[in-house]
């Protein structure tokens, strides 16, 4: 559902990237910020010849761990340290999965009523967005400053779906390709608040390869504040 919602909103704005945010920069106090990277909601998948997608657990765990590695990177960048959430939280499972579900749900509530064309008149263009208390808990178990969340969900053609494509492109129709859709969260665990948020769309990318991944993740995070921006 989420990345068919995403496709539609493409077609809505036709950026590679869209973000908000309502801060300039990471706070600062007698250390650099700490940022809790939460467990990514990411999933790989083969387009079929008919359309259906299909998860390949395999591309999804190598994705996960290309991107893992490129979020440190791009977080250091920015002057900010990143922990995983696994490393710091001795049982994270079911927490995890509550927050995962939770932004998930706050994340595509973004994308309709902010981004897309479903906009809130009570909110009167606001960007007020939160993950309320379950977050700031966080901030006690982990000494975080910030939580990152990340959703990705990136599909290939496969052999079937790319002679269909160009079978139909003989006849003057077009057919989809894959298309690598998601969207990032940064949440200040003082007040459970999203500060920073941005969608991604891409029908290019590859999340099976390091350095496609590296490019994607600094895409996703191209607008994300850090210690010393202004």
């Amino acid at each position: 559902m989420i990345p068919a919602l995403l496709m539609f909103l493409a077609g809505c704005e036709t950026a590679h990237t869209v973000s908000v945010k309502t801060v300039g920069q990471l706070a600062v106090s007698e250390r650099s910020p700490k940022i809790l990277l939460m467990p990514l909601d990411v999933e790989l998948s083969v387009l079929t010849a008919a359309g259906l997608t299909e998860p390949q657990a395999e591309w999804t765990t190598n994705a996960i761990t290309h991107m893992q590695t490129a979020l440190a990177e791009e977080v250091s960048d920015r002057g900010a340290t990143l922990e995983s959430y696994e490393s710091v939280v001795q049982d994270p499972a079911a927490t995890a999965v509550q927050m995962e579900k939770l932004h998930e749900a706050v994340g595509l509530s973004i994308l309709t009523h902010h981004l897309g064309p479903l906009r809130l008149p009570a909110k009167n263009g606001a960007f007020d967005w939160t993950l309320g208390r379950g977050a700031r808990a966080l901030e006690s178990d982990t000494d975080a400053d910030y939580a990152l969340f990340v959703f990705v969900r990136d599909s290939y053609a496969s052999g079937g779906r790319v002679a269909m494509q160009i079978g139909m492109a003989l006849l003057g129709a077009s057919v989809s390709g894959g298309m690598q859709v998601g969207f990032a969260s940064l949440v200040d665990l003082k007040s459970g608040d999203i500060v920073w948020f941005n969608r991604l769309m891409s029908s290019t990318g590859d999340l099976r390869k390091i350095e496609p991944a590296r490019n994607t993740v600094k895409s996703l995070l191209d607008t994300l504040p850090g210690a010393d921006s202004v």
